[in-house]
């Protein structure tokens, strides 16, 4: 089925069961895929261009130096301007990907395939393409939407279950942006990730990419559970998923929230959450570790000093509200302490409960 998108909306949104051959591009076109999906994508009778590129690209694998082959290749054979790129994997793979097809002839059109639930929930949607550096996650990148985005649940069958509800994550963080505790709540029991789910989840973000293509407003109210999310992944050394890492932040912002004044969560909703992250307890790091990578977030804000040194002054953090819609406000990273703290002692209390 092909989602209702916004009037003038970049991409073509399609959430389908089965893979279908037709919504590939229909002039010139090159693949790149995850090698584990090959035999996959061939059984279920997918075409593969003769200089497909099947690869296997690791979390810490999402650098500049990883796309540089691929460009070499696209040069090699050669790839022209009025080509697509389709890009098969899960959001690691198709970050990379959309960043090559935006470097290269300075840009060349391409579509996403997205085959993880976190990809699919959040990655292959809104045209950010990125890279990571040393310093932090997403660091290099461009705004590069893709011409077609196509979802298939069957890709999803293979998935570990620790992969699943890595994905689930990013859903619940979608019901909390808009308010929607009914629904948040209904993710958080057990069970199989629903495909109404995702279908919510990507209309609602084309909605907010729509409105604010470029993150300057509305858009960042997609980084709730981010902020500090990134910031226990990277101290973790990526030993948390990325998809738990904004679970324990969306927690967390849950906490900052109340402690901002705004209205508290119920206790209910805290417990599931808390269920749900209690075994990610050992790789919570501790706060010390944490702040430095705070101060390296994208939406830091710098303020020179009298020496001419700049330091961190606040940040552009995202607040949920029960009921209503999250908001923004800029805060120190050092408002996050106590937050962090409380996420911990949530965690522990909630193990020995268990």
């Amino acid at each position: 089925m092909r989602l209702a998108t916004p009037s003038g909306f970049a991409t073509e949104v399609f959430l389908l069961e089965k893979p279908d051959q037709t919504l590939l591009p229909e002039g010139a076109w090159t693949l790149v895929g995850d090698e584990r999906l090959r035999e996959a994508w061939t059984r279920a009778g997918m075409p593969e261009p003769e200089h497909a590129l099947w690869v296997s690209v690791p979390e810490e694998e999402k650098r500049l130096r990883t796309v540089i082959p691929w460009l070499e290749h696209w040069a090699r054979v050669p790839l022209h301007r009025d080509a697509t790129v389709v890009a098969l994997g899960g959001g690691v793979l198709t970050d990379l990907t959309g960043l090559a097809a935006s470097l290269f002839l300075r840009g060349v059109a391409w579509q996403v395939w997205p085959t993880s639930l976190l990809a699919m929930a959040d990655a292959a949607l809104g045209g950010k393409t990125g890279a990571d550096l040393a310093a932090g996650k997403n660091l290099v990148g461009a705004f590069h939407p893709p011409r077609r985005l196509v979802a298939c649940t069957d890709f999803l069958t293979s998935l570990p279950e620790r992969h699943l509800e890595n994905g689930r994550w990013e859903l619940i963080k979608t019901a909390l942006i808009m308010g929607e505790m009914g629904w948040a709540m209904e993710m958080l029991q057990e069970g199989p990730v629903k495909f109404a789910w995702v279908e919510r989840a990507l209309a609602f973000k084309a909605g907010v990419v729509h409105r604010d293509p470029r993150e300057s407003g509305e858009r960042r109210l997609l980084n709730l559970g981010h902020t500090l999310g990134h910031a226990l992944e990277a101290a973790s050394g990526y030993q948390l998923l990325h998809g738990e890492s904004v679970g324990l932040g969306l927690l967390g912002s849950c906490f900052l929230a109340e402690e901002q004044g705004l209205k508290s969560y119920p206790a209910g909703l805290l417990d599931l959450l808390a269920r749900r992250l209690t075994h990610l307890a050992p790789l919570v790091a501790p706060w010390a570790d944490c702040l430095p990578l705070l101060a390296r977030d994208k939406k830091a804000v710098r303020a020179a000093h009298a020496d001419g040194e700049t330091a961190v002054t606040q940040i552009q953090c995202v607040l949920p509200r029960p009921g209503e819609p999250a908001v923004q406000r800029a805060l120190p990273p050092q408002a996050w302490e106590s937050a962090h703290a409380r996420l911990l002692s949530t965690l522990h209390q909630e193990g020995v409960r268990a």
